[in-house]
């Protein structure tokens, strides 16, 4: 196992019946198992309650959260499968950034 840090990134769907309380708190439970992954948190940006395209476990819309990370590829699956248990995490993607994605322009509006 290499203890190379790569850089990620994850969007994840927050179940729209939460408070704003109960957003915080679900973005502070998945950065928090981040980082006891040993990852490093570089954004976290939330951007706010959207209307998804199709339903999603019965549900039509979604708080948006959009995070990039550096972590070690050990850590992805059991981050992936932390979300994927979570009740309050209705849909999750990560994806790994390769170098030049980073030097590109901003990561556009969601």
């Amino acid at each position: 196992m290499s203890d190379k840090l790569e850089t990620y990134e994850v969007v994840y769907i927050i179940r729209p019946n939460l408070d704003e309380e109960g957003v915080d708190k679900a973005v502070n439970a998945v950065e928090e198992f981040m980082k006891n992954q040993g990852c490093e948190i570089e954004s976290t940006d939330k951007k706010g309650r959207k209307r998804l395209a199709y339903e999603v476990k019965k549900m039509r819309d979604g708080y948006y959260v959009h995070t990039i990370f550096k972590a070690p590829s050990q850590a992805i699956a059991p981050i992936k499968r932390m979300m994927s248990l979570s009740e309050d995490i209705i849909r999750n993607l990560v994806v790994h950034l390769p170098k030049l994605a980073l030097l590109a322009s901003p990561p556009a509006q969601i």
